[in-house]
């Protein structure tokens, strides 16, 4: 199954995170606009028949999570360092590659330790780095009926997640439903409606720059993955592994489209965070699952594959 790596750039505020759930919503509402409900519907059903198109959540250009495996160092280190190793959510790519075939608690906060000291460094040289801002956002709370504030001013705030302007994200998918000429035309329908909440208010503005074939560093003899999205295990999958270093979160997610204008919620759902790792006695090409029976409408479903990527554990 081919793999296409996407780099965009973010032109405005943001309020919802790019997460593999909400990119693998807007690819279903663009396939419908695209091309009807019927190659929305089979491309739906290919994840049903065990042919899912795999989906990572969005990152920094040049960083992946950190995995969730518990750390030591091996010598005494100063507790201000520890407290910001362990606060680490995205390490580069690159490391990840030196700690791939031999990923153990103490080799990755040596690696680690080694990227914030780099960063201390960058800071003195005045380098330019990714900067990333939630800010919350006061607004004017609107009457339905008349379309005008009310007249004690009501206002609500709004979580808006900023992006400096020099700022790449990339996320990665797998598929074998879409060609890359197809990914291209619903990439471009994306951009043109914007992503996530209040886009047709100009949240949500991006552009994207780049769609190529990529390879990500794994390990060859591998006994475990980390995964690079949020998911949820399929029915018995949890028992199927050795070991596991991950933590959890409650999501409600909200439909798409035209759905939202008349019941927009599905029922929460407790998520596997990205950047949980599973040792396993064998690797499988996928895990995670599409829920379904999400909502009052029995079609509507909810995404939660895995995007699951090779390492090897020594622990």
């Amino acid at each position: 199954m081919p793999t296409f790596k996407v780099k965009f750039k973010v032109l405005s505020s943001v309020i919802t995170p790019f997460q593999s759930d909400t990119i693998w919503g807007h690819m279903a509402w663009a396939c419908y606009y695209l091309w009807g409900d019927k190659k929305c519907k089979d491309f739906i059903n290919s994840h049903k028949d065990g042919n899912p198109t795999l989906v990572t959540n969005a990152y920094p250009e040049g960083f992946m999570p950190v995995p969730y495996i518990s750390l030591f160092s091996r010598e005494q280190v100063e507790r201000e360092i520890f407290k910001k190793v362990k606060k680490k959510k995205l390490m580069k790519i690159e490391n990840f590659e030196k700690v791939k075939d031999t990923l153990s608690p103490g080799k990755l906060f040596e690696i680690l330790k080694q990227e914030i000291e780099e960063e201390k460094r960058n800071e003195k040289r005045k380098e330019k780095k990714l900067e990333i801002a939630e800010v919350a956002i006061l607004r004017n709370k609107i009457d339905r009926l008349t379309f005008t504030t009310s007249g004690i001013g009501e206002l609500f705030a709004t979580d808006e997640i900023f992006y400096s302007d020099d700022s790449t994200m990339w996320f990665a998918l797998k598929t074998e439903f879409f060609n890359k000429s197809e990914l291209e035309a619903i990439l471009k329908s994306i951009e043109l409606s914007g992503f996530g909440a209040d886009a047709s208010v100009g949240r949500g503005k991006i552009k994207f720059i780049e769609i190529s074939e990529y390879n990500f560093p794994e390990a060859k003899d591998a006994n475990a993955f980390i995964s690079l999205s949020n998911f949820i295990p399929a029915d018995g999958e949890f028992s199927q592994f050795e070991d596991a270093w991950y933590k959890t979160f409650i999501k409600f997610p909200k439909v798409g489209g035209y759905y939202a204008l008349l019941n927009p919620f599905k029922k929460p759902l407790l998520f596997v965070e990205a950047g949980s790792v599973f040792k396993v006695k064998e690797l499988k090409s996928h895990y995670g699952c599409l829920v379904e029976n999400v909502h009052s409408d029995p079609d509507i479903v909810q995404y939660a594959y895995a995007f699951p990527l090779k390492v090897k554990m020594e622990v």
